[in-house]
């Protein structure tokens, strides 16, 4: 039975943003069940964008706008009378969004990452700052108690791209004098194949009228593509996530790198689970097809694994002679393939999902804690 998907809140600096960083991931949450609302820092809610936005919100199921009404960096009438949200004070700022949070109470928070998302907007740089702080100021119960009850998502995703991700992008940007600002691979942690929400994202963009209609907007640029190239470009969404909770495991006495907590473990696995995604997702493969070669390369370790035993016990003379810890490694290869392949299936839910499969196959072999085996 697939995990229920977590709720999200989207913060994200103008009108549009939402769509074309994280529309994708937006509607499949919606479309499981999950609450889902955005967001948005800039522009005035009696503006011919913010009736934009509340029509793509209503396709991606996002709910209805929540603006935080601060001006447009380069665009003053986008809130007449009101600061550039840059220049706002940093405590009303984070306030504001502390009391979205607390009030929406969601497991997982995307926003802008450190760079800007590919263009490096003012206003996208200060709203991944201001983000970032409200999401750890919002587990603070003495910070802002006027906001409400105290509430900690348990994960931050910043919407990015990796460098290998932007070969379509980087000369549609060019064409109008923008750079693309992108993040090294190994810094991403997640790729999401929204390849069958792609129509319905694109739905979202395109109700952002004013910026098809402009010649730099990227909405504009997409829409000049052919149909292939730009699902190419929407189909995938990357994100890279930090963790907001408790720090797992006892205090320290020192600070040691690469202990293997199990936030480490699962950390690792969902960075190649991504990987492997994200190549396949090139390849043009459906989720269900990677998911059936992913579960045939579990299958060939464990051959793997079972002609070592065979070389180490010297049961067939034709076999390569193995030793025992040629089958230990081939045995933890099994292992980390298995985990990779319950990532690439379930994403972020994978760790809790073994942790409730072990537990009911556990009860079945196992006694209560507390109680003496044999009685």
């Amino acid at each position: 039975m697939a995990q229920p998907k977590p709720s999200l809140l989207a913060v994200f600096a103008h009108p549009d943003d939402e769509a074309l960083l994280a529309g994708g991931v937006l509607a499949q949450h919606a479309a499981a069940g999950a609450a889902t609302a955005v967001v948005t820092a800039t522009w005035a809610a009696d503006t011919y964008r913010a009736a934009e936005l509340a029509d793509a919100l209503a396709i991606l199921g996002a709910g209805k706008p929540r603006m935080l009404g601060y001006a447009d960096a380069r665009v003053p009438e986008s809130a007449p009378g009101r600061t550039r949200l840059c220049e706002a004070p940093l405590n009303e700022v984070v306030g504001q969004i502390v009391g979205h949070i607390r009030e929406l109470r969601p497991d997982i928070v995307i926003t802008h990452d450190q760079f800007g998302q590919l263009t490096g907007h003012l206003d996208h740089l200060h709203t991944h700052r201001v983000t970032q702080l409200a999401v750890h100021a919002a587990g603070l119960p003495h910070l802002y108690p006027e906001a409400g009850e105290p509430w900690t998502p348990s994960a931050l995703y910043l919407a990015t791209h990796p460098q290998s991700g932007v070969s379509d992008l980087g000369p549609l940007l060019a064409r109008v004098g923008k750079t693309v600002r992108s993040l090294p691979d190994d810094q991403v942690t997640a790729s999401v194949n929204v390849g069958p929400v792609a129509a319905t994202k694109w739905r979202a963009i395109l109700a952002h009228r004013s910026q098809v209609e402009g010649r730099r907007a990227l909405p504009a640029l997409l829409s000049g593509l052919t149909e292939d190239a730009r699902h190419r470009i929407l189909a995938t969404e990357w994100y890279t996530r930090l963790d907001t909770g408790p720090v797992p495991g006892p205090v320290r006495d020192s600070l040691t790198p690469n202990v293997p907590e199990p936030a480490a473990l699962w950390g690792t696995i969902g960075r190649l689970g991504d990987l492997f995604t994200g190549l396949d997702t090139a390849r043009g493969l459906a989720l269900e097809q990677q998911w059936t070669l992913q579960v045939l390369k579990l299958t060939e370790e464990v051959g793997e694994s079972a002609q070592a035993v065979i070389g180490a016990l010297g049961a067939n003379p034709r076999k390569e002679r193995r030793t025992w810890s040629d089958v230990q490694e081939e045995v933890a290869d099994t292992a980390i393939t298995s985990l990779v392949t319950l990532h690439r299936m379930l994403g972020d839910q994978a760790s809790s999902f073994l942790t409730d499969m072990l537990a009911r196959k556990s009860a079945n072999f196992l006694p209560p804690a507390g109680t003496r085996e044999g009685r």
